[in-house]
């Protein structure tokens, strides 16, 4: 038998370098720029990208003629170079032609549906800055009406019967001769009308262009202002006057402010709400504040008189306020409320809740509602949340669709009438040891437990039940479950201390203890 023939075993293929190399160059700019080196990256792209094609294909060329000197095969590109390579073509290509038709773009459309920045802007020009000062002498208890498309604003409050404008302009360009041009068609204008003061900050002087304006404002004392920003943030500090504010893109905060607030805030893209976070922000405001938001987040806090609140918001704050607060939005985010003197009404679709007082805070989201120092009237009406409230004062009523109930009362003094229902979710009851109520407990699918040795439930199937009267009687507790158990607990300890006397009977004739008054824990709303 013949011994086999001895197989050719070609060399493996090996993988060309075009791809390490692509990545190698992007790395090193990235990395030179992140070290302080000042390089337009993505304004030469645009430009000089091509160039990346022309260094890739010399490099085939070379890998080319030197397998074919060392008599192996041509290396190959891998799916993932191929892939790269068209990401860079399409890419290129798009924004070179963005880049030429850059006179033709209508940035304020573009600025309405992305969210354009100065790094984005750079694609299409270098960056020039212009700074500038203006004023305008005002009459006394004047009105100052501010419209800016594009830019920050910031307005301050000084002793000086003028108002000064210092304004700080970006201009992308393809060079200083298109910049100034650019510059002489957006200056900022001050004008009198009147008893108004108008600030343009006219960053589309020249059409809807690559131009924005930072803008810093000083104001005389109890001036009226009125301000309108299509894209950037807004602060306000130490204004002594009355603030409508109203904003598309951007942050508004305001702080020492002495007067009414009046703000109109919103995020029309819903693409943006997760890479942009707007906000509202009322600190210190001597007077009432009025908000109509659209997907942006609201903290107010150190407010003086009402708070309204309307729109859709991506989560709420409000903290020690001393009028009454009003809020119909729906809450997409987190809920905090503290110390609230005259209490809150918060009306959304899945969620109603509305107390005369909070001494101490609250907080709610998707799944849970908890309280602490709540004083009642409290009514809650909510789809899907578990509750729980602790140290509460006066009437209580909760009607929760899906979701446990877990209530605290340690007061005698400030138990109030107790009504709560839960249609899916178990319930759990703690008042004080030597409380006196009305009690009518029912659940159609559960148990009844109860620490007060008179709460004895009778059974029919898998419903239970149980009513009666404990010490004296008086407030009302009313509690039911459609499908779980109620729990009802003591809490020793929890009634008030007995007054010690002032007089020392003989031991054979210990004092007896003062009796304790059942009194309702009805709270009148402020």
């Amino acid at each position: 038998m013949a011994s086999p023939g001895a197989y050719y075993v070609p060399p493996p293929r090996q993988r060309s370098i075009v791809g390490p190399l692509i990545l190698i160059v992007i790395g090193t700019l990235f990395l030179l720029r992140n070290f302080g080196y000042t390089i337009p990256l993505m304004h030469n792209f645009v430009r000089f990208w091509p160039v990346l094609l022309v260094v890739i294909g010399l490099v085939r060329l070379a890998e080319y003629f030197a397998a074919r000197s060392a008599g192996r095969p041509v290396p190959g590109m891998g799916g993932g170079t191929v892939f790269l390579l068209l990401i860079v073509i399409f890419v290129g290509l798009g924004l070179s032609a963005a880049f030429h038709g850059r006179n033709n773009i209508n940035w304020g459309s573009l600025r309405d549906t992305v969210d354009v920045d100065d790094d984005l802007m750079n694609l299409f020009g270098s960056k020039y800055t212009f700074d500038g000062e203006l004023a305008q002498q005002i009459p006394a208890g004047g009105t100052v009406r501010v419209n800016c498309e594009r830019g920050n604003i910031t307005v301050n409050n000084w002793d000086q019967a003028q108002v000064k404008v210092l304004y700080h302009k970006r201009v992308f360009a393809g060079s200083q001769s298109e910049a100034d041009k650019l510059n002489a068609t957006t200056q900022p204008k001050v004008e009198l009308h009147g008893n108004a003061v108008d600030v343009q900050v006219n960053t589309e002087g020249s059409g809807p262009k690559g131009v924005a304006t930072d803008v810093e404002i000083f104001l005389p004392g109890k001036t009226e202002l009125e301000l309108t920003a299509r894209r950037g943030d807004v602060t306000l500090d130490r204004v002594t006057g009355n603030v409508n504010a109203t904003l598309r893109h951007g942050s508004l905060h305001a702080s020492n402010v002495t007067g009414n607030v009046t703000a109109d805030a919103r995020l029309d893209d819903l693409m943006e709400m997760g890479s942009q976070h707007e906000d509202v922000t009322l600190d210190q405001v001597t007077g009432n504040a009025t908000v109509n938001a659209k997907h942006v987040a609201l903290h107010v806090s150190n407010v003086t008189g009402n708070v309204a609140v309307d729109g859709s918001l991506t989560g709420l704050v409000l903290d020690t306020v001393s009028g009454t607060a009003l809020v119909t939005a729906d809450i997409y985010g987190d809920t905090r409320l503290a110390k609230l003197e005259k209490g809150v009404t918060i009306r959304t679709s899945r969620t109603e809740l509305q107390f005369a007082k909070l001494d101490g805070d609250l907080t709610m989201d998707s799944d849970d509602l908890q309280g602490e120092g709540i004083h009642g009237p409290v009514a809650l009406t909510t789809k899907t949340k578990n509750v729980n409230l602790r140290n509460m004062q006066g009437d209580i009523h909760i009607s929760d669709d899906r979701g446990d109930i877990d209530v605290e009362s340690n007061s005698v003094e400030a138990l109030g009438n107790l009504d709560l229902t839960t249609h899916h979710g178990d319930v759990r009851l703690r008042l004080p040891a030597k409380a006196n109520f009305q009690y009518q407990v029912r659940t159609r699918h559960g148990n009844i437990s109860s620490d007060f040795e008179s709460v004895a439930a009778s059974s029919s199937g898998n419903a239970a039940a149980s009513s009666g009267t404990i010490g004296k009687g008086g407030v009302k507790v009313n509690v039911t479950s459609d499908t779980g158990d109620i729990e009802i607990s003591k809490l020793e300890g929890s009634a008030p201390t007995p007054p010690k006397p002032d007089v020392l009977l003989p031991p054979a004739k210990p004092p007896r203890p003062p009796k304790i008054e059942n009194k309702k824990g009805n709270t009148e709303v402020m």
